[in-house]
């Protein structure tokens, strides 16, 4: 996969698309489709670790902006922040504990 490809599925993996629609937008059908589906599978592979990457990033983006509006006492983006806070103390736990 070229870098430019890369680059797009890391700005996709921000906004949480599904696999099978990065297929799409890349223009990937047939074999092309499911070689990038399996190799997503893979965390190793470097595709799951740019979109994986854009996950983070787009979690960042939006707990860095809630927190700014936390700070101005918006109390929605308080309640919100917390709530994405203690959803991901528990991925987090299931993730060591289970494996899931």
């Amino acid at each position: 996969m070229d870098q430019s490809s890369l680059i797009k599925i890391r700005n996709y993996g921000a906004l949480k698309y599904a696999p099978e629609r990065i297929c799409k937008m890349l223009g990937l059908f047939g074999d092309d489709a499911q070689r990038f589906l399996v190799e997503f599978q893979d965390e190793e592979n470097q595709i799951r670790q740019f979109y994986d990457q854009g996950v983070a990033i787009g979690d960042y983006n939006i707990d860095a902006e809630l927190a700014k509006q936390s700070e101005k006492g918006e109390i929605l983006a308080i309640i919100e922040l917390n709530n994405r806070q203690q959803r991901t103390k528990l991925s987090t736990l299931k993730k060591e504990l289970f494996g899931i």
